[in-house]
């Protein structure tokens, strides 16, 4: 199953493009496109580093020893994550700080552990036939629950209209 790819190569470069002419800053250009101006700088870092190689997507399963080296090398030469990331042509910072906390909490050996994937889960109550009783008492305590929401609720918009009143009172 391949990754689902958001922005197509010929996009990002006619925004790196733009950023490297000097017609605007990353920023500008980000707010322009609705992007993340953090995305639009680590193009432009691909880019000045890989050409247009560092446009294209990247696999982004990662062996246990890649993962290690990255992290070495970053402390080793006192790297930032970013400096890391365009190094070792990582896309995400993310990516990296999650293998430098496992790294940090488990070892090389938790670097190997394949962790995608949906979460297990919370386990779902068993559906065994409830007695009359069972579920007058589940049905009860539904009840005292959106009571009690619907109090709250009530406290809350009545304070909104407290607190209007007095402020169209301390204008006039």
């Amino acid at each position: 199953m391949s990754r689902k790819i958001k922005y197509d190569i010929d996009f990002k470069k006619s925004i790196v493009e733009k950023v490297i002419n000097g017609k605007s800053g990353c920023k500008s250009i980000a707010i322009e496109f609705s992007l993340q101006h953090g995305m639009v700088r680590r193009w432009v870092s691909f880019y000045h580093k890989y050409g247009i190689e560092g446009l294209k997507p990247i696999k982004n399963s990662y062996s246990a020893e890649f993962k290690l080296k990255a992290i070495n090398e970053m402390r080793n030469k006192y790297l930032s994550l970013s400096e890391t990331c365009i190094l070792f042509k990582i896309p995400s910072i993310g990516s990296l700080m999650k293998w430098i906390a496992i790294y940090d909490s488990e070892g090389s050996a938790g670097l190997a552990l394949e962790r995608r994937g949906k979460h297990k889960a919370m386990p779902k109550k068993s559906k065994k036939a409830l007695t009359r009783e069972e579920e007058l008492l589940e049905e009860l305590a539904d009840l005292k629950a959106e009571n009690a929401y619907l109090k709250k609720l009530h406290a809350l918009v009545q304070s909104e209209k407290e607190k209007e009143e007095k402020r169209k009172s301390s204008k006039n």
